[in-house]
């Protein structure tokens, strides 16, 4: 398959996905409890900030992101900073780290090595009690990636190419809410990330 069928491909996703989102946006009153969109498998991965293995199976509210470091048009970057803002609302919310964790996954762990992913983090002052930043094996990350539906792609020369979505899931690994990344442009909703995670914490 060529690199232009690939690109084709790939807009056609990103434009059902954005749709997707968009509609549960719409639709999810806000008074409503979040429904139930899908159902991953828990999973373990490297979290490189503290050198020990991270196991999803932990009883928390988790908002999930996959980057990669070698990002060209900003989303990634811009997503991580707006992390550190939620970060700091989570914690004046004493939620951060006991109830609410942020997660960044790597979908480049080839280039995106321990060392590397570490010093990308510590670029954006992960707080490493309830931010984990992670990386896998391509097929353990694939599998995550497979579970939520999540498209991404990766070249030759090391540019790549994936959905914008981000995944609110819950203690029993549902997903309860899609969001979209940051961008330079426009920021991460989080008012309505927070809303959707305080309404778990209430479940």
């Amino acid at each position: 398959m060529n690199k232009k069928l690939l690109f084709i491909l790939g807009g056609i996703v990103l434009l059902v996905l954005l749709g997707g989102i968009l509609w549960i946006g719409v639709f999810q009153q806000a008074g409503e409890p979040l429904d139930v969109l899908n159902q991953i498998e828990p999973f373990t991965l490297e979290d490189v900030m503290v050198g020990d293995t991270y196991n999803s199976d932990n009883d928390k509210i988790k908002l999930l992101s996959f980057i990669f470091i070698n990002c060209p048009d900003g989303v990634c970057p811009t997503t991580m900073i707006d992390y550190k803002e939620l970060e700091e609302t989570l914690k004046d919310q004493n939620l951060f780290g006991d109830e609410v964790e942020l997660l960044s996954i790597t979908f480049d762990p080839e280039r995106d090595t321990t060392e590397l992913l570490r010093e990308y983090g510590e670029a954006f002052q992960v707080d490493a009690e309830g931010w984990r930043v992670l990386r896998g094996s391509e097929e353990e990350i694939k599998a995550v990636a497979d579970g939520l539906k999540f498209f991404y792609g990766l070249n030759e020369d090391g540019t790549g190419y994936h959905s914008t979505t981000m995944f609110l899931l819950d203690a029993d690994h549902q997903v309860r809410g899609l969001y979209l990344m940051s961008n330079t442009n426009q920021g991460m909703d989080q008012e309505a990330i927070l809303e959707g995670i305080n309404k778990l914490v209430k479940e």
